[in-house]
């Protein structure tokens, strides 16, 4: 909760709390992470009791952390009380020191992204708030640095989970929580319509970023099923109003595939559609290969697309995907050990997911030592080239 809900709440249950005190504690549990409420000044035991009597301060038990060293992104893996397994990564940003974390918004996904691993566990559930941000605090508490990103691109379709997503984001970005600038919060989708005319309306602060991937309607639809519920034109209005209310540019996320997206037809198409907006467009390399059944593209095919892109005259980011070798990319986020090697591969891994009952459904192999942008790697802050 932010102050005001928890002064609602408490007030609700006969306790009527003063807004420092509800600022004090929330600032003790959420930005100083601690795990009892003993205020170097206490608070009035009334307001002490009942917040001990009507909340719970549940964290998420991390079950592996997992470090690629090649780029020291980390992946942790995190059990909930019920035993559902997300992940999360911690993001190492180029000023030394700080770091963003990518966020789980649900547990697996239902979109079936055709290039993604992560759509192929399918949706159990949808994580509440308190598990985003538990998330966050248990990534944040071992990072050697400063937190001061966050962004929702890991397991799971963060609009639809729209409430609560925005709930642990304003958690996030309250001085009395984590203490993170709105700006430095990025939610991603892969184009839910109405959802984004709600987020338009609202005037959220926080970075929305839309994983397009083709301009061109029957090949999006092929590499994203949702396309077919979503048709493209209703996606780019929608996209058009919230660039209209957005102080920014209106981000846009682009899966490179090796021969299927990085043709002169793609670049003409989406000059089309958002003509007259203020376009940023964020360039991600394929993970997963011979698993999601594309290829990367090789590095002359990429860089004769971001040639064909500057007739955008717009901004092209590429962006760096970490974490591969732990299991933390783009894509690759699945609820696997970081021992886990491809199919086919010595050394297969089944994934870790829940049983049917909630309990966990295997353990990881091996807990490393120690304690990543996975599914976050197009995040603002997470390292890249501006071409």
């Amino acid at each position: 909760m932010v102050p005001e809900e928890l002064a609602t709440h408490l007030g609700a249950q006969g306790c009527a709390a003063s807004p420092h005190d509800v600022r004090r504690l929330l600032a003790h549990v959420i930005f100083h992470g601690a795990a009892d409420l003993d205020l170097r000044h206490p608070l009035p035991r009334r307001l002490r009791r009942a917040v001990d009597a009507t909340t719970v301060r549940h964290r998420l038990e991390v079950l592996e952390r997992a470090t690629d060293p090649a780029d020291g992104f980390v992946k942790y893996l995190l059990r909930s009380p019920d035993g559902a397994l997300s992940e999360a990564v911690r993001i190492p940003l180029h000023v030394q020191g700080r770091y963003s974390v990518c966020l789980s918004s649900q547990v697996g996904c239902a979109m079936r992204c055709a290039f993604c691993l992560t759509g192929r566990l399918g949706l159990t559930r949808n994580l509440a708030a308190w598990e985003m941000v538990s998330a966050l605090l248990a990534v944040r508490d071992e990072a050697p640095g400063r937190v001061t990103g966050a962004v929702f691109m890991g397991q799971g379709e963060p609009l639809a989970n729209y409430d609560e997503v925005v709930r642990a984001a304003r958690v996030l970005a309250h001085p009395c929580g984590g203490r993170i600038a709105g700006r430095a919060v990025s939610i991603s989708t892969v184009g839910l319509v109405e959802p984004i005319r709600r987020y338009a309306r609202e005037r959220q602060p926080f970075r929305l970023i839309t994983s397009l991937t083709s301009a061109i309607a029957e090949r999006r639809r092929r590499l994203l099923p949702v396309a077919g519920r979503q048709p493209l034109g209703e996606l780019v209005a929608a996209l058009r109003e919230y660039a209209g209310v957005s102080p920014g540019r209106l981000t846009v996320a682009w899966v490179v595939l090796a021969g299927v997206n990085t043709d002169d037809a793609e670049v003409d198409a989406l000059a089309e559609l958002f003509r007259g907006v203020r376009l940023r467009l964020n360039v991600l390399d394929l993970n997963g290969g011979d698993e999601v059944g594309f290829a990367r593209a090789s590095q002359q095919e990429l860089g004769a697309f971001i040639d064909k892109l500057q007739r955008l005259r717009s901004p092209v980011v590429r962006r760096y995907s970490g974490g591969a070798s732990c299991q933390g990319a783009c894509g690759l986020l699945r609820n696997v050990p970081a021992a886990y090697r491809p199919a086919g591969a010595e050394g297969t891994a089944a994934p870790l997911v829940p049983t049917p009952s909630g309990a966990a459904g295997a353990e990881p192999a091996g807990a490393p030592a120690g304690g990543s942008p996975g599914a976050g790697a197009g995040a603002p802050g997470s390292g890249g080239l501006a071409c």
